[in-house]
């Protein structure tokens, strides 16, 4: 996570149009359902609305008045391919064509997973994977703008790409999804100039970037070659924001999941990794005081 990503983590301005390139959607599917939904219950006071029969059973995950994202259970799916995991939070990204997404996807050394499809009138949604082999959707909105961000408690607050191989990334999300990809303070060149980075250059990446500049910044790339495991793929994951971390962990703890690094200090406050029962991965942050 850059320093340009503390507007997201901490700030409550009004909510402006999400701009293309950036989040637009999250969801989340996992083996023993109820388990799962039970553990996001605890830990964030969330309920799960079942959209009915039409929908196969889609769940949207509403925080008071803010819709989260959705949710489905595993077993109202067709089997999933072997080596799939058994729960995993998806980061859809905002398209404006869907279709030339797709196309741009292919052309970009990326793998179109399941095609678009349509969504009732709601929008349109894909499934694809990245140059640099992490599994993200792109939505094409329709009559639903996408999740809130009132960046509250329960609510996502930032999203990251954990990546093995960043400078592939940097590159398929440039020419994908539109962004700027830009180091964070000290990936940049003396002079500043982030532009002057080719993060698309064999062998060359930053070592975290935001999708774009500033307060404009929604998202981040993450090199993550240093933090994961030999043989370890990319993910994208989100980030919730809580109250209380020690309440929290504690939890997290008491219903089946378990901290896998943190809670540790940071620019933008107390930051630790989830793991939940299913072994789905996230991000818990505790925003800076005062």
């Amino acid at each position: 996570m850059s320093e340009t990503s503390v507007t997201n983590l901490s700030a409550t301005p009004d909510q402006p149009a999400v701009t293309v390139g950036s989040p637009v959607w999250i969801d989340y599917t996992a083996v023993d359902f109820p388990a799962q939904r039970a553990f996001y219950e605890a830990l964030f006071g969330w309920t799960f609305e079942d959209q009915g029969e039409e929908y196969g059973h889609y769940m949207m995950i509403r925080k008071d008045d803010a819709t989260v994202g959705g949710a489905m259970d595993a077993a109202d799916l067709p089997p999933a391919p072997e080596g799939m995991p058994p729960a995993v939070w998806t980061v859809y990204l905002k398209t404006e064509d869907i279709d030339r997404t797709m196309e741009l996807v292919a052309e970009h050394g990326g793998t179109v997973v399941n095609e678009p499809m349509d969504v009732g009138p709601l929008g349109r949604m894909a499934i694809v994977e990245s140059a640099g082999g992490e599994a993200l959707g792109f939505c094409e909105p329709g009559e639903f703008p996408g999740h809130d961000l009132p960046l509250t408690p329960g609510t996502s607050v930032w999203f990251e790409v954990m990546s093995t191989d960043v400078a592939a990334d940097a590159a398929f999300y440039r020419n994908v999804a539109g962004w700027d990809v830009v180091p964070m303070r000290g990936d940049a060149p003396d002079d500043g100039a982030a532009g002057d980075v080719d993060p698309g250059a064999a062998g060359e990446g930053p070592a975290y970037a935001t999708n774009f500049a500033d307060e404009d910044s929604t998202a981040g790339l993450c090199d993550a070659t240093q933090w994961l495991p030999e043989g370890t793929p990319s993910f994208w994951r989100p980030y919730f924001q809580v109250t209380d971390m020690e309440e929290a962990v504690r939890v997290v703890a008491e219903h089946g999941g378990r901290v896998v690094d943190g809670p540790m200090d940071s620019p933008f406050g107390v930051v630790a990794s989830v793991l939940d029962p299913a072994g789905a991965t996230f991000q818990l942050n505790q925003p800076p005081r005062g």
